[in-house]
């Protein structure tokens, strides 16, 4: 059975993290090789000194197996599913009671299943809302786009787009020299037709970067590989270049938003 806890004023993301981590007797050190992040961004976290940006919070909830909301200081479960250790033995108990039931009763019992898998998705879709009215609500920055960099065929671009953006100021990295947004689909599933593009000017870009490069076919961004660019959706082809075509790196990718 379910029973809800009171976390009294404990609302901020340090607050939660360090909760979860202490009941789930994980350490930072655990949860770092878990999901890929520094044990010092962690510790950072915990101590309060800055706060997680929504990708990495995304990665910390489904390593501990937590709501995203709860981590966010929502009022919601903290575990994704309630107490599902034992789920299979419940299911066996239910159906061989139910079994013995007259037809009538059997109804009954359908009835109140079906009512409480209604209230269960409402909660789960108020869980939702409530995450994106806290992401919604959170203090924003008026950025520009300055470029279209294609993940499909190729984007030319003669002017600059100069296209006004609202971004959350937790989801801004701290050193970045222009943005562009992602046109296409190439670079699923890392990055999505719509992606800002936070981007730091640089010719020399290393091989396995996920860069923006200026080409004679039009502008992309792609992951270079040794003699070619790489598509990470394999729906889409690599692309080669001949000894006379152009290609000139513009910047790496250091960090992008998706909305």
């Amino acid at each position: 059975m379910f029973i809800k806890k009171e976390y009294g004023n404990m609302n901020k993301f340090s607050e939660r993290l360090k909760f979860v981590l202490n009941e789930k007797h994980i350490k930072a050190i655990e949860l770092s090789q878990k999901t890929g992040i520094s044990k010092s961004s962690i510790s950072d976290w915990i101590n309060g000194r800055y706060e997680a940006k929504q990708d990495k919070i995304f990665l910390i909830a489904e390593a501990l197996g937590v709501n995203e909301g709860f981590l966010l200081g929502l009022d919601v479960p903290m575990d994704k599913t309630f107490e599902n250790t034992n789920d299979s033995t419940t299911l066996q108990k239910i159906v061989s009671t139910a079994s013995e039931l007259n037809e009538f009763r059997k109804t009954n019992v359908l009835k109140f299943a079906k009512v409480q898998l209604e209230e269960q998705n409402n909660d789960t879709s108020k869980s939702a809302i409530s995450l994106r009215k806290y992401r919604d609500e959170q203090e924003t920055s008026t950025l520009i786009v300055h470029g279209l960099e294609s993940a499909g065929e190729g984007e030319w671009q003669e002017d600059d787009l100069d296209m006004e953006v609202q971004i959350p100021i937790n989801e801004i990295p701290d050193e970045y020299d222009d943005l562009a947004m992602v046109l296409g689909d190439s670079m699923r599933p890392k990055l999505h037709n719509g992606d800002i593009l936070f981007i730091t000017f640089t010719k020399q870009i290393e091989i396995g970067e996920i860069g923006v490069f200026r080409t004679s076919r039009g502008n992309f961004v792609k992951k270079l590989k040794d003699g070619y660019l790489e598509s990470l959706n394999p729906d889409y082809d690599d692309i080669y270049f001949c000894e006379d075509e152009e290609c000139e790196a513009v910047g790496v990718v250091v960090d992008y938003y998706r909305k």
